[in-house]
């Protein structure tokens, strides 16, 4: 069991966080450790210590702050030891001077910003300018089922369908997302009666489809063969991060994945998100394919 450690050292850095927690300011810090302490709390309206899990946030300077389980989320964990060295936002709840030992609370702070993000929302949606602001969230899970992200804003829990990832094909979503790294989104849709909230990271860049009309112009562009199927064909993905179909003349190679190639544009079809491509050369020489026969007869032969 970690010993409990005093917060603050100076009158300077209680009288500063006496401020933080006068304003009820959101104010952040790492996890620094998880571990049982004995701790005063609340517990049906009377003042008892007991060993509770903790999560110990390093603020500044030395300064300590604990959090306990039951001030950390609204949800359940089996244990708070996964949110070791991330950053969290927290108010500082209670400054125990008996002690000298600053509690916060995230799971207040995640309520005040719930509360103000919702706000903001239906402001900006009675004002018609929903989808303008970016917003920077979490990835806080993936459901492989429906293929649905999950997006943790100020608070709030929101969703993004597949094809709100990225303007080009997504094929193997659940590779591309990792839990806890964070995302700029743009809202898409909310609804109020159900308290959901739609989001998008493909609105915050700019669609390639419009630099294809640009590139249309060129005699050659840049690409890479990302796949080649027996039924559907050739694959080539474009500098701009697209993935196109792609056809070659008879007189060419067949690609090899991976290999880089050198193509012209055929045709756009931005409706309905399509592109073409045909193949012109191979720039950097062609790959070549690998003769697993030859490997066998070598490998027999000694």
């Amino acid at each position: 069991m970690e010993e409990l450690k005093q917060s603050w050292k100076s009158d300077e850095e209680l009288e500063e966080l006496a401020r933080i927690r006068r304003n009820r300011t959101i104010t952040s810090g790492f996890v620094q450790s998880v571990g049982f302490l004995k701790m005063p709390i609340e517990e049906n309206g009377r003042r008892v210590t007991k060993d509770v899990e903790v999560a110990i946030f390093d603020l500044r300077s030395g300064v300590r702050a604990y959090c306990p389980v039951h001030e950390f989320s609204e949800r359940e964990y089996r244990s708070l030891s996964g949110f070791v060295t991330t950053q969290q936002e927290f108010i500082i709840d209670e400054l125990d001077l008996e002690n000298r030992i600053a509690i916060v609370s995230v799971k207040k702070a995640d309520q005040m910003k719930h509360d103000q993000f919702w706000s903001q929302l239906q402001y900006e949606e009675q004002k018609g300018i929903l989808s303008e602001n970016t917003y920077e969230g979490v990835i806080s899970g993936f459901n492989p089922e429906t293929e649905r992200i999950f997006v943790r804003i100020n608070g709030v829990d929101c969703f993004m369908l597949k094809y709100d990832w990225d303007h080009g094909r997504v094929r193997d979503i659940a590779s591309q997302i990792d839990r806890g790294s964070r995302v700029d989104v743009k809202v898409e849709r909310i609804d109020l009666e159900r308290k959901l909230v739609q989001v998008s990271r493909k609105a915050t860049f700019d669609d390639p489809f419009d630099e294809l009309e640009k590139l249309k112009s060129m005699d050659v562009i840049g690409g890479k063969i990302s796949a080649v199927h027996p039924i559907h064909g050739i694959f080539v993905k474009l500098a701009n991060g697209l993935e196109v179909k792609g056809s070659k003349p008879r007189n060419l190679e067949e690609p090899l994945v991976d290999d880089i190639v050198s193509c012209r544009i055929q045709a756009i079809d931005k409706d309905n998100r399509r592109c073409k491509v045909v193949i012109t050369g191979y720039p950097q020489g062609k790959k070549k394919r690998k003769d697993m026969g030859a490997f066998l007869f070598e490998t027999n032969a000694r």
